[in-house]
């Protein structure tokens, strides 16, 4: 590999010192046209060594100029403005409808912001390490909102909403990433099926976690919330975290050269465009690192508005609790990775797209729900693995949908638009469904 990337280094510069030696205004864009060509063949290499930077790198702008370049990107942040009404509702004593409505508002921008910083610190680090950093900030609403919600008791909207994400990512975001990816960049679309298949196994293992106690339930076996129940809950999420560490070391590590891409597919198709321009980063590291920390602290006082009005505001829409858990905060708490994969899979790279939402799915199965369990555990609220059997087989079979569209390493708009009809479906199923346990259970 040295050897390799010190050749490349060399060819690199020989083309790089040939074009800055012609610096006439005639020859400029086709100079610019080549050395992207040169820059995308050296795609992988680069990727390889990321803290290796090119003579001519431009640095990116200042903090407060990126900062404001990157808000007014999106006319999404916009919503901003609502954000300190959002703070300020259940102190004034408004409505709790308001109050719920005005922080899901306000939570979207600020995931949407969060997913930005994750990107611009993404941008400096490979691919693979980018797409588990958009896959773990977006989880962080999803973290955050479910810890408030414990707190206060509502295991069945914990329940719901985990399950509620993983779907809203293996249907809803990877339906539209295979659709934007399919209109904007062909007819079939590549992507890594090595880490797609790990990824879709990974999560029916987790699925495996939630079967077990809802078949013993079934046969009479174990009583929900009982001492059976919590001690097999807690000892299958211990082994889920440990395999979910497991998987992180196979891949950035032991088997990190399966993750890496080459050249994305749009980029390919228009390598000979010499007016596209190279996606630079608009914070440095330090900056996007301090985006990250001020979006998830401003997440979390936000969530705790959120949880606090859930219960009032579901009556007040005339609308489940099960509902409300499985559908709308999902979708709030996903809005980061759902706009970051669709934008990639518009750019051509799937990878990143598929890596974005399979990614999220596992981490929320194997990591998220594993240590809500264990944080119930430490804090006495009996959060277990029981999740119901309509919830369950509802993930399950999700799950089966979705590990019949990566086998073959290819995707189109029909499969995305299969994906989202599927949770279409359910979404509405769920609209009339009304959990048994939907009511508020807490251990003092």
């Amino acid at each position: 590999p040295q050897l390799q990337e010190s050749s490349a280094g060399c060819v690199e510069k020989k083309f790089l010192g040939a074009f800055r030696m012609n610096t006439s205004p005639g020859h400029k864009l086709q100079r610019e046209g080549t050395l992207n060509k040169v820059h995308r063949r050296f795609l992988l290499v680069r990727q390889a060594t990321p803290s290796s930077l090119m003579e001519n790198e431009i640095p990116p702008p200042s903090f407060v100029q990126g900062s404001i370049d990157m808000i007014k990107s999106k006319p999404l942040y916009w919503l901003l403005l609502v954000v300190p009404i959002a703070f300020a509702a259940a102190p004034l004593g408004l409505n709790p409808a308001w109050v719920f409505t005005l922080c899901c508002i306000g939570i979207l921008p600020l995931a949407g912001l969060l997913g930005d910083a994750t990107e611009q610190v993404a941008l400096h680090t490979n691919e693979t390490l980018g797409g588990l950093l958009n896959a773990t900030f977006g989880n962080a609403t999803e973290l955050i909102v479910c810890f408030f919600a414990l707190q206060q008791g509502l295991l069945n909207v914990v329940q719901v909403s985990l399950l509620g994400s993983i779907l809203s990512n293996t249907l809803l975001v990877l339906g539209c990433s295979c659709v934007a990816g399919g209109i904007m960049c062909g007819p079939q679309v590549k992507f890594n099926v090595v880490a797609a298949q790990a990824n879709t196994t990974l999560l029916q293992i987790a699925i495996l976690g939630l079967i077990i106690p809802t078949a013993m339930e079934s046969v009479g076996q174990l009583v929900p919330h009982g001492s059976v129940d919590l001690q097999l809950s807690r000892t299958i999420s211990c082994l889920l975290l440990l395999l979910y560490g497991m998987y992180v070391y196979f891949q950035l590590f032991t088997h990190r050269q399966l993750f890496e891409t080459g050249v994305p597919v749009k980029a390919e198709a228009d390598v000979g465009s010499a007016s596209e321009e190279e996606e630079r980063p608009l914070l440095s590291l330090r900056g996007g690192l301090l985006w990250l920390t001020g979006a998830t602290v401003a997440i979390a006082f936000m969530s705790e508005s959120l949880t606090g009005s859930i219960e009032a505001a579901a009556e007040s829409f005339k609308l489940s609790q099960t509902f409300v858990g499985f559908v709308i905060i999902p979708i709030i708490g996903n809005a980061a990775e759902h706009s970051t994969a669709i934008v990639m899979a518009a750019k051509g790279k799937m990878d990143l797209a598929f890596g974005v939402a399979l990614g999220s799915s596992t981490q929320i199965a194997l990591f998220v729900v594993p240590t809500m369990v264990l944080i119930g555990w430490l804090i006495g609220q009996p959060l277990d693995l029981y999740f119901g059997i309509y919830e369950t087989v509802i993930t399950f079979l999700s799950a089966l949908i979705v590990s019949h569209v990566v086998p073959d390493g290819e995707t189109n708009w029909l499969e995305g638009m299969m994906l989202l009809m599927s949770y279409t479906i359910i979404c509405y199923a769920f609209f009339f469904y009304h959990s048994d346990t939907g009511h508020t259970i807490s251990v003092t």
